[in-house]
């Protein structure tokens, strides 16, 4: 028996992750099971030895290590995966170790999200091509297109009420692609996608800051803009797919708002048919391999005893990272005490010095010379016989610099 499936995260608080499901179930045959893509390994007890699961893989799918590879049963369809170079243990992709090649290699040609991923199979010498995002598949809901209001999807507070001042009468709706309170529902979440869905595509235009917003717009042919922070953001990571769109720093995008020159009315570039359709074919092939994939794909001992060699790497890695966090706190408390020191100093020299009386009088002259230059010339004489007859008092600079001091705890005796 064949059954088929996608992959979700029941535990993400990102709704690109759903929207990728979704994507994925529109690809299949048919969609007979979920599988938590955290937790690929859960035995499937309720199969008989012969029965398989084809599941469209797509995503961050080794996202949580520990967990792969997959349950005996799964043939895995990967297109429009993504690979990290290292997990969040800080292990290289590359030290997936003989076992893990083997694994990879058995997919056939997997389909590579972006060109760091594609990259990265290339240098391992595994089977692969760039298929790009999953989500430009997604199938446009029947609605209305280029209805009066623009989608804003986590895009900064002062960006947005830039924009609103600049709407031209179209109605701003701001949304996010975290989920605050998510549940774990796969029927209710894959719902809410839909209508995700259904808001970009009916939607004049939409900016965004999310990867799988934008892709989605393209899909079903909504204008958008991907915006990012120039100083810290970096586009190119998702290459092919920063040139399927328009991007513009979030910089140049609120400038061009506040001098009026922001325009609703602009279309998404061309070619993105082409990618759609290579899309929808490799997951076509990815499919047709694993329905006919030799299974197991790993002996399960040796599954087991890859995943051990993974988690021992884990830990020692793990461990370094642990010590570098150490040693940089004890760097930065090295620091700080260094500078505490620095301070006790400067704080006793001027202690020590605000207390002479020579200094006092030479604050007092500051001051009086201070108080006098802010009057016109004529009229310092009479404001300076004021002073001395005591009927106007100057600023007092050593209670001032007293004031100053004392809330950093110093002089200590005061």
């Amino acid at each position: 028996m064949t059954e088929y499936a996608v992959v979700w995260h029941p535990d993400t608080d990102n709704l690109g992750d759903d929207l990728l499901t979704l994507a994925a179930s529109s690809l299949l045959p048919r969609v007979d099971r979920v599988l938590n893509a955290d937790h690929l390994d859960a035995p499937l007890n309720d199969l008989e030895p012969d029965d398989r699961v084809v599941a469209l893989m797509c995503g961050d799918v080794m996202r949580h290590p520990v967990h792969w590879p997959p349950e005996r049963h799964i043939a895995p369809a990967m297109t429009g995966v993504h690979f990290n170079h290292e997990d969040i243990w800080g292990v290289p992709f590359e030290e997936l170790g003989e076992t893990g090649r083997k694994y990879l290699s058995a997919c056939g040609s997997i389909g590579c999200r972006d060109r760091r991923t594609e990259s990265l199979l290339e240098s391992m010498g595994l089977p692969h091509q760039l298929t790009a995002c999953l989500t430009l598949t997604l199938k446009r809901p029947d609605v209305p297109a280029a209805q009066p209001y623009m989608v804003l999807c986590d895009v900064p507070e002062d960006a947005e009420r830039t924009l609103r001042g600049h709407a031209r009468g179209l109605e701003v709706r701001a949304v996010s692609h975290i989920m605050t309170e998510a549940s774990h529902d796969y029927e209710a979440r894959m719902k809410n996608a839909y209508e995700r869905l259904k808001l970009y595509a009916g939607a004049k235009c939409v900016i965004t800051r999310r990867l799988h917003c934008a892709m989605a717009c393209l899909a079903v042919g909504t204008p958008v803009l991907l915006v990012y922070h120039a100083d810290y953001e970096d586009v190119e990571r998702f290459a092919p797919m920063d040139g399927m769109l328009r991007t513009e720093s979030l910089e140049q995008f609120v400038a061009r708002v506040q001098s009026g020159r922001f325009t609703p009315d602009w279309q998404n570039p061309a070619g993105v048919a082409k990618w759609q359709a290579g899309l929808k074919q490799a997951a076509q092939e990815a499919v047709a391999r694993a329905e006919t994939l030799p299974l197991p794909i790993l002996h399960p001992d040796e599954a087991a005893a890859w995943r051990s060699a993974r988690m021992t790497r884990m830990a020692a890695s793990a461990a370094r990272k642990i010590h570098r966090l150490e040693q940089a706190r004890y760097e930065q408390l090295h620091e700080k005490f260094t500078l505490v020191l620095r301070e006790d100093t400067a704080k006793s020299a001027l202690t020590t010095l605000l207390s002479e009386e020579e200094v006092r009088r030479a604050l007092k002259k500051t001051a009086l010379r201070r108080c006098l230059s802010m009057e016109k010339w004529y009229q310092r004489l009479p404001l300076y016989l004021k002073i001395r007859m005591g009927k106007v008092q100057t600023e007092d600079l050593y209670q001032l610099a007293m004031g100053v001091l004392d809330p950093l705890g110093w002089p200590e005796h005061r």
